[in-house]
């Protein structure tokens, strides 16, 4: 699975982590080395995101129903916890930074791409 931009016609990452599986074992990775720069995490269903443990900044865009970006977060910090927006329904963490390299906005169309 890859996440792509529709918007902008651009490729987000290559490869989409998920919580379903080995939960524990991908939090210690993340938190232990950060999210790699080819992948994000993807957060579904999502109310809210906390990166407790995290040693690095990550940038966090949360999604409704329809995979339009409704909420950015540029740089958030480790240790924190950031409210999702109401028409949320999932999010995605990315590396810090990563967001605007790929110039993703507010009302950006996102999709999960089956490779």
């Amino acid at each position: 699975m890859s996440l792509r931009n529709r918007s902008r016609n651009s490729q987000i990452a290559e490869i989409i982590l998920t919580l379903d599986r080995q939960f524990h074992q991908t939090l210690q990775m993340l938190n232990r080395n950060g999210i790699p720069d080819n992948c994000v995490l993807w957060i579904n269903p999502c109310n809210g995101i906390y990166t407790v443990g995290m040693k690095c900044p990550v940038d966090i865009a949360f999604l409704d129903k329809y995979g339009k970006v409704v909420k950015i977060l540029k740089d958030f910090p480790p240790d924190c916890f950031a409210d999702s927006a109401p028409a949320a329904i999932s999010a995605i963490e990315l590396p810090n930074g990563r967001l605007s390299e790929t110039e993703t906005r507010l009302g950006d169309l996102l999709e999960i791409t089956v490779d």
